[in-house]
């Protein structure tokens, strides 16, 4: 009984581990918050003190800013994006000029180093007997010329005729389009002893020999010698002087003061003011491109000229204006010359 009555009697105490781990939890969860309250402050200082990133902008974004101003923002564009997004370019469409066309036109050179191809379609080749007007002679009845070209020399020959008052002249234009079996005889003969057939201007149909009645004699020619108003003045039509002097070594010709060629109005009036030759001018234009053209002022009127070389293969998309007329002319030397008439 008396063992029975201690261990009744003695007081049993038991660990309670249920409100230890209620405990923790408690102690976890206030450490949790108290650290989260210490980043959120540490974060605000570090957000008012760190520098601000740039917005990035993309290529599509600048674009769109550009052709919405109307102006493009190339203060903002790397050096590489600036031709992409130049809005100058909106004003220009392209046209695909076949490879023939590359040696068609008033523009095309013809010389040791080019070679004249007889391009289908490039003259129409007719006598001057039968297309003159009454303001020169014809120096035979089977010289021939471009149509075209006929039409700007009565135009010239008539205001040159004028221009003293007399309303004659007696100027006789001979020697004028040749076939390549034609100089080929001229060749071998020794009467066109610097050229081989191919390589003569005369084959473009827009080159032609002028000459003066000999009035001593009365019979046979003088050579002509332009006088102070033609000199002047052949340009507003078109007309240089295709061997002038001092170019020998650019023309691969001796000077001749009676060999004239048509390149049309803008150019042959630039060529004659800044005194080149037709093969210094092309080398000059091949230094412009359709951004950066030759302006030229000529018979009232303003001009950009400018150069696109000639596609590797296939055809040549060539920029032109979508507002302004313009021309289009091979020039025999590996591209295209582009003449946009500006007002």
């Amino acid at each position: 009984m008396a063992k029975g009555d201690n261990r009744r009697g003695r007081k049993k105490y038991r660990v309670r581990y249920d409100r230890i781990v209620v405990f923790l939890l408690i102690i976890i969860t206030i450490a949790v918050l108290a650290s989260s309250c210490v980043n959120k402050i540490k974060g605000k200082d570090n957000k008012a003190n760190a520098p601000e990133i740039p917005k990035i902008t993309t290529t599509t974004e600048k674009k769109e800013t550009a052709q919405t101003t109307g102006k493009a923002d190339n203060s903002a564009l790397a050096p590489e994006d600036t031709t992409e997004t130049t809005v100058t370019h909106s004003q220009f469409t392209t046209v695909l000029y076949a490879p023939e066309e590359a040696y068609k036109g008033d523009l095309v050179l013809v010389n040791h180093d080019y070679e004249y191809i007889f391009p289908e379609g490039d003259i129409e080749a007719v006598t001057i007997v039968g297309n003159r007007n009454d303001y020169y002679q014809a120096g035979d009845y089977v010289t021939k010329l471009d149509k075209e070209v006929l039409v700007q020399l009565n135009a010239l020959m008539e205001a040159y005729a004028m221009s003293d008052g007399s309303g004659t002249t007696d100027v006789f234009v001979q020697d004028g389009f040749r076939t390549y079996d034609e100089q080929v005889v001229r060749h071998s003969s020794g009467k066109s002893r610097t050229f081989p057939a191919g390589h003569t201007d005369y084959h473009t149909g827009r080159t032609f020999d002028m000459f003066l009645m000999d009035s001593e004699s009365g019979s046979g020619y003088a050579y002509f010698t332009a006088d102070e108003w033609f000199s002047q003045n052949c340009g507003s039509y078109g007309f240089i002087l295709r061997y002038p002097e001092g170019k020998q070594d650019k023309t691969g010709e001796n000077s001749r003061t009676y060999t004239y060629r048509y390149v049309g109005t803008p150019h042959a009036s630039y060529i004659n003011l800044h005194q080149l030759c037709l093969e210094e001018y092309i080398e000059k234009v091949k230094g412009h491109n359709n951004e950066e053209p030759l302006e030229i002022s000529a018979d009232g009127h303003n001009y950009q000229v400018y150069y696109v070389p000639m596609a590797e293969n296939g055809g040549t998309d060539i920029p032109v204006p979508a507002d302004k007329e313009y021309t289009v002319s091979g020039c025999n030397a590996g591209g295209f010359i582009v003449t946009v008439t500006v007002d």
